[in-house]
């Protein structure tokens, strides 16, 4: 009991294990835009187009994010 326990764990963290590395070249390259996009906009342009009203800035922010996944 005890033995399948511990294998039916060790599966588990080895697929997760698998999917960290699949997705880390994106997680970087996510990281990467990120930190483009902070040192090349500026601050006060997205708080301006993102931070007043609710339906506008709602609506950029997700046309904005929807190409951000792929």
């Amino acid at each position: 009991m005890m033995a399948t326990l511990f294998t039916f764990a060790f599966q588990i963290f080895a697929e997760a294990w698998e999917i960290l590395l699949d997705s880390s070249v994106y997680i970087l390259f996510g990281i990467f835009m990120a930190g483009l996009l902070k040192v090349v906009l500026n601050p006060n342009t997205v708080a301006r187009h993102l931070g007043r009203g609710r339906f506008l800035s709602v609506l950029k922010a997700a046309f904005f994010g929807v190409p951000l996944p792929l």
